[in-house]
């Protein structure tokens, strides 16, 4: 259950961002900032000034140090994007308040004194103090006609976010039930594997077409790039998060310096080839994950099963320019491999419409939320729905690609979930459900809604 629940903390990290709207409106209120400021952006018809901005940019940045602590540095804040992030969450206001308006919802003074009266800010002894109330809002030099546009509004997206949640998300027992299994089951699966190195012989390269990419190419065509690198390897024995040493390496700057501190391991490479670097952890997407890396630059963690590998690159030898004729031997290698990879997906392709295919191995039991496939390997992010094949839909439609060689995956078997856990479980299960499908659509309509309003972002002003 915990696993679950820090899977889906990103989406209460999405709720404490709908909580900074409330807040700033409470706060601040909409149109309460000085007509002196520069405006920094435009939406419809309501202007964004800079000290709102600001403020706004304040509430995030307290609100992520909690999250990160002592981690929390420049070059982290860079890759955060707060900036951006704040920009679109006051668009996001406003848009609110837009189709709010649109939607009809508003306050009436009754609603309005009620809220106000009821809030423990402003009570003494249990009941409402108007001296008190006038004495909070002085004490934060807030206008009382201000303060209570910003509780309207504050009301009036409370109420927004709900109509869309409640007409958005209705979950039956049986759609509860089936994101539990998905959580908790295990699957056991048919594949039939289509390697494209059986069809290399089937395709056919012109002299033609190996000129015209060399032309093309040419200038591109080098040697292969040597690398001279450092990396450290993490388990369940160093009981460290990848994450925060990633973030603990990119603050210190201090490689060797981290790694000796913490007792691990440093791996050295001098001079290896970027082939034989691929093929020595041919496991794992390497080449993706130091794509764009610079000399002294630290790659995410790259993930396989419980280990995590974090690398430095120490220095990059730039491969000199290529012989024609081997060049023209790499670009035959090279389209003979894209054909025939080609040629075995068509086939595959068709191998599942017609359903003809003979599913002779199987997986094994798997965890339906498993990310990767033993002896298989790394299912694509985009394909992990195939662990929730069932009875009443056993194929996967679609070619599944892991390491080059296509993959088409059947339904064998399954083991539930416990369900006395189920029962235990099922009230937590639907609050966070919920809620999560609940933000998905928010965010999904305000990011349709942001394209038919007529907005303008004055960066430079920022």
């Amino acid at each position: 259950m915990l696993k679950f629940i820090r899977k889906h903390a990103t989406s209460f990290i999405i709720k404490a961002l709908f909580a900074i709207i409330i807040i700033v409106f409470i706060f601040w209120g909409v149109g309460s900032f000085r007509e002196k400021d520069k405006v920094v952006a435009e939406v419809g018809p309501h202007k964004i000034y800079y000290t709102e901005y600001i403020e706004t940019y304040k509430r995030f940045l307290n609100m992520y140090k909690m999250i990160y602590k002592d981690n929390l540095d420049e070059n982290l804040l860079n890759s955060l994007k707060i900036k951006e992030k704040v920009m679109d969450d006051l668009i996001d206001r406003y848009i609110i308040l837009i189709i709010g308006k649109k939607m009809g919802i508003h306050v009436s003074e009754r609603e309005m004194n009620e809220h106000i009266t009821s809030m423990n800010a402003f009570k003494r002894n249990g009941k409402f103090d108007r001296k008190l109330y006038e004495e909070v809002l002085k004490r934060h030099n807030l206008d009382p006609k201000k303060f209570k546009e910003g509780e309207r509004t504050s009301i009036i997206t409370t109420k927004l976010i709900n109509i869309l949640i409640d007409n958005a998300v209705f979950l039956t027992e049986e759609d509860l039930w089936n994101t539990y299994k998905n959580e908790r089951g295990q699957i056991d699966l048919f594949y039939t594997v289509i390697d494209p190195v059986d069809f290399t012989g089937k395709v056919s390269i012109s002299e033609k077409e190996l000129e015209d990419i060399y032309e093309k190419d040419k200038a591109m065509l080098k040697g292969e790039n040597t690398y001279k690198l450092k990396y450290i390897i993490l388990d369940e024995k160093t009981k460290m998060k990848d994450d925060d040493v990633y973030l603990a390496l990119i603050k210190t700057k201090d490689f060797e310096g981290f790694a000796k501190k913490n007792g691990l391991n440093i791996v050295e490479l001098n001079g290896i080839k970027e082939s034989e670097f691929i093929k020595r952890f041919n496991n794992l997407n390497i080449k993706e994950s130091l794509k764009g890396l610079k000399k002294g630059e630290i790659s995410l963690p790259v993930r396989l099963d419980n280990k995590s590998y974090i690398f430095k690159i120490l220095d990059i030898e730039e491969g000199r320019p290529m012989d024609k004729s081997l060049a023209i031997k790499q670009i035959r290698e090279r389209l003979i491999q894209k054909k025939a990879k080609e040629y075995a997906k068509s086939i595959a392709d068709e191998k599942i419409s017609k359903k003809e295919f003979n599913p002779a191995k199987n997986t094994g039991f798997i965890m339906r939320n498993a990310k990767a496939i033993p002896k298989i390997g790394q299912i694509p992010p985009e394909h992990l729905s195939l662990l929730s094949l069932s009875q009443k839909d056993p194929i996967y439609k679609k070619p599944v690609e892991v390491e080059g060689k296509f993959y088409i995956f059947s339904y064998k078997d399954e083991k539930l979930p416990d369900k006395k856990e189920w029962e235990r479980d099922k009230e937590l299960y639907k609050r966070i459900i919920t809620s999560k499908k609940g933000e998905e659509f928010i965010k999904s309509f305000l990011d349709e809604m942001k394209k038919k309003e007529k907005i303008k972002i004055n960066w430079q002003d920022i």
